[in-house]
């Protein structure tokens, strides 16, 4: 998941997982002295003992303060350094710094992104697109020296496969990969040993797909190597330490806390080290957003991307930063457990979604945004088209709805009745569960309430708590309606249809209670995507798959949020975008 997937970010935008960067500048070393002495000041003149700038003082001297060293944090921790099984936005921050993909979708100037050479110095597509050989540098090593070769990336990609692996991000080549499906799925007619992707030699991997997949290099980017004998010896342990995992990217792991921080520095075996001009970079974990901001404004951060209002207010008073605002490409949507006995009924969650304020809750973004009628942003494409462009903007589904049920009230009223129970909805108690505990989110929990309580007379209770404890909420199904969110993995509708797979989608019915005829035939297009390649026939089977989705109210899309990134001007070559990860190798601290 840029589980905004992302994070996969980018995302868990990634992505669903909504989980904001920071940035944190270094002090010089002869600042130690000072900053002892102004703690010692606050203690002598009577202040409390812990102040929030003595804790920042005391936050900078834990860190090995060099000259080139750049730190961010992350609102959540690293859950582990397995890129096979571990895949939260953190976790993928950190991959995007120690490991060494095939290729790498970068940000690129003006809110774009682009895949340049990574550990594949080059790499041809067949005729057919549906065959692809990459060519591995020579010189690409792991940080103990070992060489990285093609054997590792097929060494990966088949335990991508192994259903025994439980691989997390496994679903980004099922029905991708030949013969992938069939070794994940373990029916038995293959093993991960037959999956299609094959080391010829040390320097040449060569891929077979089912069908032809332009958005394919966006897969690849998200496959980060680990070697075979490390991965056997360590076994369960792999990532649990950094002294438990070896390195491919421009950095490798130096010490790491669960809770506290991840510290990685450069790599001097990176085949690409001589460019790379940060020594070392933190992750700090700062789960509260005023910790972050305040840490900015004192020059102690490099970046940070802030949402609460009162917050964007003072790093603008501050004038000590750029801002950058970038459209985010992961949807915003409501989720409606179908396992509730009101919501299972398709009137009552149409209802909900008609009378949703998309406008409103869009106006009330720190950073704007815009209301979605389609699950589907207008950006993502099908081949060489806009998916918008392919169906004609037949896609609008909820702007359909609207249009079609001006009453809503009337419409949650005759969903009621078809379950048999009188048409008040004043009895009517439905939970929301939102999805963090700033402002913001409390604001926008407080839009709904207030529009559902209006508009069809229901009660709406509020469930305020942070995105893991709602996730893991939605994972066990023990909730009502959930405010959610995702960062697709690469540009294509598929990217986020096939997350509500019934059976091996993220959101799966265990997840959404969708298991009717419904959902069944959901199953039966998603295969059928899997096996065309013709782009308006696919625009078609994603148009048929999004109207039993949005228009039968599985889930509501709600709106696409504008980002507000704030940059140190002592930060150089840092971009950002709604796609892709800052390129390491390139950012640079300079002077002001």
């Amino acid at each position: 998941m840029k589980i905004k997937i992302r994070a996969l970010a980018c995302m868990m935008s990634a992505a669903l997982l909504s989980a904001s960067l920071y940035g944190c500048s270094t002090e010089k070393a002869d600042h130690k002295k000072a900053n002892q002495e102004e703690i010692t000041r606050h203690q002598d003149a009577g202040e409390a003992e812990h102040t929030p700038e003595d804790e920042d003082l005391l936050w900078m001297e834990e860190l090995e303060e060099t000259e080139n060293s750049f730190c961010y944090s992350v609102d959540s921790e690293v859950a582990g350094l397995n890129p096979v099984t571990n895949a939260s936005e953190a976790d993928n921050q950190a991959y995007n710094m120690i490991c060494e993909p095939l290729v790498r979708n970068v940000c690129g100037p003006g809110d774009t992104s682009r895949m340049i050479p990574a550990a594949a110095k080059s790499w041809n597509v067949s005729r057919d697109g549906k065959t692809y050989t990459f060519h591995l540098r020579k010189n690409a090593k792991w940080n103990d020296g070992v060489r990285l070769t093609a054997k590792d990336f097929e060494y990966t990609f088949r335990l991508m496969a192994d259903p025994e692996a439980d691989a997390v991000n496994a679903w980004l080549f099922d029905g991708i990969i030949k013969n992938f499906s069939a070794a994940l799925h373990g029916n038995g007619r293959h093993t991960a040993k037959d999956i299609k992707v094959t080391a010829k030699n040390n320097r040449t991997l060569v891929i077979r797909l089912e069908r032809p997949t332009p958005f394919f290099l966006e897969l690849a980017a998200n496959i980060y190597p680990v070697r075979q004998d490390k991965y056997e010896e360590w076994g369960e342990a792999y990532g649990s330490a950094v002294d438990k995992i070896i390195c491919s990217g421009p950095f490798e792991a130096a010490s790491w806390v669960q809770d506290k921080e991840l510290v990685v520095t450069k790599n001097e075996s990176y085949w690409d080290a001589d460019t790379i001009k940060l020594d070392k970079i933190v992750q700090k974990v700062i789960p509260d957003p005023e910790d972050a901001v305040r840490l900015f404004i004192n020059g102690r951060l490099d970046v940070v991307s802030a949402s609460d209002p009162e917050l964007t207010a003072q790093i603008k008073k501050a004038g000590i930063s750029q801002v950058r605002i970038v459209p985010d490409g992961a949807p915003e949507f409501l989720m409606f457990n179908l396992n509730h006995e009101l919501l299972s009924n398709i009137k009552i969650r149409q209802a909900l979604s008609a009378s949703s304020p998309r406008q409103e809750l869009a106006d009330a973004l720190p950073g704007g945004g815009r209301p979605l009628y389609s699950i589907i942003p207008d950006t993502m494409m099908i081949g060489e088209n806009s998916y918008a462009e392919l169906v004609k903007d037949k896609n609008d589904f909820v702007n359909d709805l609207m249009e079609n049920e001006k009453e809503p009230k009337a419409l949650f009223e005759d969903g009621l009745k078809e379950l048999g129970k009188p048409a008040d909805t004043s009895a009517v108690t439905i939970r929301f569960a939102s999805r963090g505990t700033d402002e913001v989110s409390e604001k926008l929990a407080g839009i709904y309430k207030e529009t559902w309580e209006k508009t069809l007379g229901i009660h709406v209770e509020i469930s305020r708590m942070e995105w893991d404890e709602m996730w893991e909420k939605v994972d066990t199904g023990d909730y009502d309606i959930a405010a959610a969110g995702w960062s697709p993995y690469y540009n294509e509708p598929g990217a986020i249809l096939k997350l509500f797979n019934p059976v091996s989608g993220y959101f799966n019915a265990s997840k959404t209670g969708w298991n009717n005829n419904a959902s069944r035939k959901f199953k039966r297009l998603c295969d059928e995507a899997l096996t065309t390649s013709n782009d308006k026939e696919l625009a078609s089977i994603y148009l048929k798959m999004e109207r039993l989705l949005v228009q039968g109210a599985v889930i509501a899309p709600v709106y696409l949020e504008h980002n507000l990134t704030f940059l140190s001007h002592t930060v150089k070559n840092y971009l950002v975008s709604g796609n892709g990860f800052p390129d390491w190798t390139v950012v640079e601290k300079i002077d002001q």
